[in-house]
């Protein structure tokens, strides 16, 4: 078992990390483990590579891992790629501001993480059936659009709030 006990860089922040790991793809010192959104939060975490290597991971300076982290250990460099999840996007429009504190209300409580971009929300679902409870609790909002998709979902950065 590999054990790995820090993170060395990110290929979205550093463009010759993704450079140098997209040239040595066949290189069996490079290896990429798909890991869970809620399990990028521990520490401490047990997985496999996507070829099969068993590596032990212990995060000791307290950094929480991220898509497209690289860890470090023995040689070896290890790309985590966050698993898709069902999301539902909000697609805003032009609300006016006491719809858009409805929007967030609703979906604040009920303790979901959030993505924002200019003109939409997304957050995670946890089975494509809520679709349907978002769409009735949204139906007295005019102008906005409920997309359900799977993708890499990344909360924004000041929120820290737990899920149900």
């Amino acid at each position: 078992m590999l054990k790995i006990e820090r993170i060395i860089g990110n290929i979205f922040d550093d463009p010759s990390l993704a450079k140098e790991f997209e040239s040595n793809r066949n290189n069996e010192n490079y290896k990429t483990v798909h890991v869970l959104r809620h399990d990028l939060e521990k520490t401490r975490l047990k997985q496999k590579t996507s070829d099969g290597v068993a590596i032990a991971i212990n995060i000791t300076d307290g950094k929480k891992m991220a898509h497209g982290d690289i860890l470090y250990a023995d040689n070896v460099k290890i790309l985590i790629w966050q698993v898709p999840e069902q999301t539902i996007t909000v697609r805003l429009g032009n609300l006016e501001p006491k719809s858009l504190v409805l929007v967030g209300h609703i979906i604040g409580n009920l303790h979901r993480p959030v993505s924002l971009d200019a003109d939409s929300i997304s957050f995670p679902i946890h089975d494509v059936a809520e679709v349907d409870l978002f769409r009735r609790l949204f139906c007295d909002i005019d102008k906005i659009e409920l997309v359900a998709e799977d993708k890499i979902f990344q909360p924004h950065k000041s929120m820290n709030v737990h899920e149900h």
